[in-house]
């Protein structure tokens, strides 16, 4: 299987290409840094499956979506957002994406819903704040995760909030870029020290360090 993961943040692109990776060694995993440049890559690359994020710079992931779905048709399209209204939800699959994930979703839902969607079946997987009919969407609980230290265990938005904090990033500019709260902040931190078994904001930069995250 081919998957082009679109994402404008380096972490989180590397986090679901070790996820990927480590579920499967056989699947072509590559890379697209926005919306722009997957519209050019997958009809060179030809990906069986896209992973996008609905949130970039210069071309959304709604909009690269479309053309993408245009230009492939066949193309199977899952969506990684944080918060989205269901009247975005609704366009979205009008426009013919079949899976819509959420940022906090773990390692489980993600695979799950590519299984899914390749299988041909919709699988939607958003925030629990989401206004949509039962029948339209399905929610996860949160998976738990070993207490092995790997980056394929962090969400996409802990992916997130850790690329801001690692580079400099301060609590209010990381909450104003990401429209999350404070508390909400608090509870992505305390999971990435959970997860990465650290326990400063000195470890975490040495954590990132290492594993070559800055």
């Amino acid at each position: 299987m081919r998957i082009l993961i679109v994402d404008d943040h380096a972490l989180i692109r590397r986090g679901l290409k070790s996820l990927l990776m480590s579920c499967n060694p056989m699947w072509e995993v590559f890379e697209a840094i926005n919306g722009i440049q997957a519209v050019i890559y997958a009809p060179k690359l030809r990906p069986d499956i896209v992973l996008m994020d609905y949130s970039m710079p210069k071309l959304n992931g709604h909009k690269a979506a479309g053309q993408l779905i245009k230009d492939l048709p066949g193309i199977k399209i899952i969506m990684i957002s944080g918060f989205i209204s269901s009247g975005n939800i609704r366009a979205l699959l009008d426009t013919g994406i079949m899976g819509i994930v959420s940022k906090t979703a773990g390692a489980e839902e993600i695979l799950e819903a590519i299984h899914q969607v390749m299988n041909g079946k919709q699988h939607l997987i958003v925030e629990s704040t989401i206004n949509v009919p039962d029948d339209e969407v399905t929610i996860k609980k949160p998976t738990k995760v070993s207490k092995e230290v790997k980056l394929d265990l962090l969400t996409p938005r802990e992916l997130e909030v850790m690329e801001l904090i690692v580079n400099g990033y301060s609590a209010e500019i990381i909450i104003q870029k990401l429209a999350i709260s404070q508390n909400t902040l608090h509870v992505h931190k305390s999971s990435i020290f959970r997860k990465c078994n650290i326990h400063s904001l000195a470890e975490l930069l040495r954590y990132a360090y290492k594993n070559n995250l800055t």
